[in-house]
């Protein structure tokens, strides 16, 4: 079941996607949040320059 936290999270989601799409971009966001709920990278895409390497999940890995 979806809680509300969730939904905070995924809603973060959606609005870093559009900040992506905004700037050019494929329209993706990414939140990671630990299990006690603490957000601990969130970024969007960043690849519409060619570089497949700047999406938001590996940048999120890279820094945790």
């Amino acid at each position: 079941m979806i809680t509300d936290v969730d939904l905070k999270h995924l809603r973060r989601c959606v609005e870093l996607a559009r900040m992506a799409l905004e700037k050019g971009d494929e329209p993706f966001g990414s939140v990671l949040v630990s299990a006690e709920g603490e957000v601990l990278f969130e970024d969007h895409n960043h690849v519409a320059g060619g570089d497949q390497t700047q999406h938001p999940v590996p940048g999120g890995r890279r820094k945790t």
